[in-house]
């Protein structure tokens, strides 16, 4: 219900307008942070494609691409998400445990707000 009320859209019953107005942004995700937007895109295809390339970078654990539609807060969707160059399943949930949220190194201790 949340989703509805923020605007949210099922993939499947996105309309030729909203289409119009998308845009894919690409985000990185690096051993101590996880960075803003790095590009946008009106392109999905280029936006992937730039996702791949930046994933192999020396240093970047993950690239991932997000569709939004402007002017509608709250519509947006995950598209794709590269590993070392090679696309992962959508949502992706790494086996790597060594980055928490905020990009901070697992220490292998619990977290004191856990």
């Amino acid at each position: 219900m949340i989703g509805k009320l923020r605007g949210v859209r099922d993939p499947q019953t996105v309309t030729w307008r909203e289409h119009s107005r998308a845009v894919w942004t690409v985000h990185v995700t690096m051993p101590d942070e996880v960075r803003p937007t790095e590009a946008a895109f009106s392109d999905e295809q280029a936006a992937n494609a730039w996702a791949q390339q930046l994933s192999t970078e020396p240093g970047v654990l993950a690239a991932s691409v997000i569709r939004f539609v402007l002017d509608e807060p709250g519509n947006r969707r995950n598209v794709s998400m590269f590993v070392r160059g090679g696309r992962q399943a959508v949502p992706h949930i790494s086996d790597c445990r060594r980055i928490h949220g905020g990009g901070r190194p697992h220490t292998g201790t619990r977290s004191p707000n856990a």
